[in-house]
């Protein structure tokens, strides 16, 4: 199979004090970079680096605090040059700026789109932009989640919406990523009905999916501990992968990486 057709792998590295799943692992600088070496060396096409926890519940942190995390870890993979794409996990359109100064490729936005002033010079540098559908913000996200059609058409509108936006700054299809957000502002039944419409969608939008370790996945299945929900994450992401979406976001690199060698 070709190596573009193939579903990208994006490994995630959180330089955070408070992610679910990791928490103050990767916050010192030097355990990122060496972090990313390994999801690297496991098979990563994409490296997707954040410094903003996105739990539910969380606080927001503030643009200075999110820079300090990324900066160091962004300054040294610019001199290491290691073989993936880097991708921008924030919000924020002064983060997003000051990341054109370092070798970012992929902008990762899980409040959709951000101003139209931004788009446009990201759109002219040629990154990609992966925008996320969420329901309300982090810290009330659960508040009331969409449940089951409601929660369907928000999606399907989103694809459609965000990608003629995307379009109208400057973005070509082929980098318009396009992201369900299952496990953002939706109940565990609209999460599922989400991956399904996704693997439908596939064919018509570059679609990315991040389901790794998340919490819909411990209540369904009785898995408290996320880091002892891999096994279960890689069976839907094997799905994803015979779908043929454009890109999966996992905490588990190398076994996904198996998997998609056997998918040709």
């Amino acid at each position: 199979m070709n190596q573009e057709a193939r579903s990208l792998i994006i490994g995630v590295l959180n330089v955070t004090p408070d992610s679910f799943s990791d928490g103050g692992t990767f916050l010192d600088p030097e355990k990122a970079v060496a972090h990313a070496w390994d999801l690297v060396n496991e098979g990563a096409d994409v490296i997707d680096i954040g410094a903003e926890s996105t739990r539910p519940g969380s606080a927001p942190v503030d643009a200075d605090a999110e820079w300090r995390r990324l900066e160091p870890v962004l300054a040294a993979l610019a001199d290491q040059k290691p073989k993936a794409r880097i991708s921008l996990d924030t919000y924020k359109p002064v983060t997003m700026r000051r990341a054109l100064d370092y070798p970012v490729d992929i902008i990762n936005d899980i409040s959709g789109v951000a101003d139209h002033l931004i788009l446009e010079t990201l759109a002219k540098r040629g990154l990609v932009y992966w925008a996320m559908h969420m329901h309300r913000d982090p810290a009330n996200m659960h508040r009331d989640p969409l449940d089951g059609d409601e929660a369907l058409r928000a999606v399907a509108d989103f694809y459609q919406n965000t990608q003629a936006t995307l379009k109208a700054a400057g973005f070509s299809p082929d980098r318009i990523w396009l992201d369900p957000g299952v496990g953002f502002g939706k109940t565990d039944r609209a999460n599922v009905q989400v991956m399904r419409q996704a693997l439908t969608e596939a064919a018509r939008y570059e679609i990315v999916l991040g389901i790794s370790r998340k919490s819909f996945i411990g209540r369904l299945l009785g898995i408290p501990d996320p880091r002892e929900r891999d096994a279960a994450s890689k069976m839907l992401e094997l799905g994803f992968l015979f779908a043929g979406v454009r890109g999966i976001r996992t905490h588990d690199v190398a076994r996904l990486k198996k998997l998609r060698d056997l998918v040709v």
